[in-house]
């Protein structure tokens, strides 16, 4: 149960509208690795760490997301791999594809490809397959979400749609900008955009992202019931190339 709140919680919903326009990247992104490293609270106890590292070739992402979490005594590690691309047609992020594997709690092994325009997906979960397909809205997973939501907030978007897919089931979230605040972090004092999950009366899912901070998400919190989750951004490596050996016609502000 922790790992799947966990998981929209981190991945941005870091945990949502389709970007139609944008601005022109600066060269220093164009294929950069980063890694960024987040501390994991339960009931404002420690619980581990997740990393997320995002490597771009041309205009598609790998993004490998792996965590050992010890909750009340139970240990469940995770590992996932997933593909986000840019899609010229849509001018959109969407998702290739993702593995996920998790040992411990609610363990097992996921496999989950979409089609090239986001209409359908197959999910195979330890051999049992499942089909899902969304008329409206693309079908995404976390990292494509949060690379689309990333993106918005550096064009002043405020209002988020989205369809998330996962392992068992497709949900739609939706989430807004409540403003900006100041916050003390682990880069020093910071400017934040506090973008809160709407329209769920059940639980309550901020997430703060830090223009001073490339965008990253630097801080979530999530309350439901006796569930009282929160990550925080420990660093935010980044590795890029030279510039000159790269074209300039590359997605917008990659995640």
């Amino acid at each position: 149960m922790q790992v799947n709140v966990l998981l929209p919680l981190l991945a941005y919903l870091s945990s949502v509208a389709s970007a139609q326009t944008y601005a022109e990247p600066s060269p220093v992104f164009h294929q950069c690795t980063k890694t960024l490293t987040y501390q994991l609270f339960f009931n404002n106890l420690k619980i581990g760490q997740m990393t997320r590292v995002l490597r771009w070739q041309d205009k598609q992402a790998q993004i490998n997301s792996y965590s050992n979490i010890e909750v009340l005594a139970t240990k469940t590690r995770f590992n996932q791999q997933s593909q986000v691309y840019w899609s010229e047609q849509q001018q959109s992020f969407l998702s290739k594809g993702f593995r996920r594997e998790v040992n411990g709690l609610l363990g097992g092994k996921s496999d989950v490809s979409f089609s090239s325009d986001g209409t359908s997906s197959k999910v195979n979960v330890d051999g049992k397959v499942s089909s899902f397909s969304s008329d409206s809205l693309p079908l995404l997973d976390v990292d494509a979400i949060g690379s689309q939501m990333r993106l918005g907030l550096i064009e002043g978007k405020a209002q988020f749609e989205y369809k998330l897919q996962d392992t068992d089931d497709v949900n739609r979230y939706y989430f807004q900008v409540k403003g900006k605040e100041r916050l003390n972090s682990n880069f020093g004092s910071i400017n934040t955009i506090r973008v809160e999950q709407i329209k769920k009366s059940d639980r309550k899912l901020v997430m703060w992202f830090s223009p001073d901070v490339d965008y990253q998400l630097v801080r979530a919190t999530y309350k439901r019931k006796i569930l009282d989750l929160k990550a925080v951004l420990l660093s935010n490596k980044k590795v890029c190339p030279p510039t000159s050996q790269f074209s300039h016609s590359t997605p917008p502000n990659r995640p």
